[in-house]
């Protein structure tokens, strides 16, 4: 009895743990919902960043796909078939406008022509004109000669017949006196040829006289004509000028129309831009909810955020159905390092501290030839943790599942066991049972705790 007070040995806690990377696992969430279709990963299965981990079935998706497709298609091919229009239409805007300048430029040419003939007639009836007027006052001139000429013709004629009247009268009075003799025949015969001379300058004068009186005739009419002449001359002065206007309403004409015809065409024009404009808004619709879907489809492929190693994969088969932002796994990031989770009761928290040595024997290392692997306790949860709620992540075997535990992380010497010439690496995922060495206690002090517990259950029971 005195020995069993004295006598001490080492408390030891045993709990079940496994391995986890250190830090916070990263979630793998479905972006969208659906079924499974494949799944490509397990459990403890390393993965790499963008590896596909499953798929959601994406068939609805495909056939709104295939007709988004169908739909830009045929859009687009109404697009090219308005866009040959419009450039028919073009073409069609370039030849009118082309023709309508040709047209105008030759109607402008035939404008210049008639100016230039009007100018040119103008011209020509003021040379007439003015040709007349000289014409006309040669005439008066000449007539105001030729009736000065005969003014002076009269007086000739009135002095021939003064002079043969003299004449005649004084062989009138030589004739008694030749007859008496009182002079000479020779006298007598002088006078009778004065007097024929005489009569002959005045027949002479009074012929000189008629000539100009039919010559002042012939330039009265001669003036009479001129004049006239001058009168139709200067009516051709403004010579009609209806060809030139003809032809500037030929050309004001032809501008009206070939603006018409272009407006039509431009009308046209804007309206086959107007389609095109809602076509190319239906395929930048279609386009949006192509890459919408795109993006779905996208979606369905669930893949690794990081590169590391699965600790849980909460899918269980092809049929299951996801909704979206349900975790499909959870991976630990390969940088993380790996320490043991153990769980320990809340009967036995109390003799776990930090600082604790802890003997490891890792399922995946045969203890038999590797032995045990040691740690060290780094820290201690400060609340219970429901062990159930750890089962799928942490399925270490123990008596006490169901049960509220705590959660110890025991921080491993190394990370690889040795035995001879071989290695064991521990990996994410190994279970193993951890030895946390407590306290050092006398043996008769385990015997009255053994006796207590024993006393507590026979008292319940009763």
């Amino acid at each position: 009895m005195i020995i069993s007070g004295i006598l001490k040995y080492k408390v030891i806690i045993k709990a079940p743990a496994t391995v986890r990377p250190m830090g916070e696992l990263r979630l793998v969430q479905a972006i969208t919902e659906g079924t499974i279709k494949s799944m490509n990963v397990k459990n403890n299965q390393v993965v790499k960043k963008g590896d596909v981990l499953a798929k959601i079935d994406d068939y609805r998706w495909q056939i709104q796909k295939q007709q988004l497709l169908t739909n830009i298609q045929k859009t687009k091919l109404q697009l090219s078939q308005i866009d040959a229009q419009i450039r028919a239409l073009d073409g069609q805007i370039q030849a009118e406008s082309d023709r309508n300048q040709r047209d105008i430029i030759a109607s402008k040419a035939e404008l210049s022509r008639s100016q230039r003939d009007f100018q040119d007639q103008k011209i020509s009836s003021l040379a007439q004109v003015q040709e007349g007027e000289a014409n006309s006052q040669q005439a008066e001139k000449e007539l105001q000669i030729t009736k000065i000429k005969l003014k002076s013709a009269i007086a000739n004629v009135k002095s021939g017949e003064a002079a043969f009247k003299a004449a005649k009268a004084r062989r009138d009075r030589y004739k008694p006196l030749a007859e008496t003799g009182s002079i000479s025949i020779d006298q007598l015969q002088e006078a009778q040829l004065a007097v024929e001379q005489q009569e002959q300058l005045l027949v002479s004068q009074q012929a000189t006289v008629e000539e100009y009186r039919e010559a002042i005739a012939q330039q009265q009419q001669a003036v009479e004509a001129a004049k006239a002449r001058q009168q139709a001359l200067l009516t051709g002065l403004n010579p009609n000028n209806a060809n030139v206007i003809i032809a500037q309403e030929k050309i004001a004409a032809q501008i009206a129309t070939g603006k018409f015809s272009l407006a039509h065409l431009n009308r046209e024009r804007e309206e086959l831009i107007q389609q095109k404009l809602e076509i190319q808004k239906q395929i930048n619709t279609s386009l949006q909810e192509l890459q919408q879907v795109n993006q779905e489809i996208a979606n369905t492929v669930i893949k690794a955020a990081v590169s590391g190693t699965i600790q849980e994969l909460n899918l269980r088969n092809t049929a299951q159905v996801l909704r979206s932002g349900d975790i499909v796994a959870q991976i630990a990031p390969s940088e993380s390092p790996l320490i043991f989770k153990a769980w320990v009761t809340s009967a036995d928290i109390p003799q776990v501290t930090k600082g604790q040595d802890v003997k490891l024997r890792v399922s995946g290392c045969s203890y038999t030839d590797f032995g045990t692997l040691k740690g060290e306790v780094s820290e201690i949860s400060p609340d219970v943790i429901s062990y159930t709620s750890q089962q799928k992540t942490l399925p270490g075997k123990t008596s006490f599942s169901g049960s509220a535990t705590y959660e110890v992380t025991i921080q491993p010497e190394s990370l690889v066991l040795s035995a001879a010439n071989h290695q064991c690496t521990i990996q994410s995922g190994m279970e193993a049972i951890a030895d946390i060495i407590s306290t050092e206690e006398t043996v008769l002090k385990f015997l009255l705790k053994k006796a207590r517990l024993l006393t507590d259950f026979s008292n319940r029971a009763k």
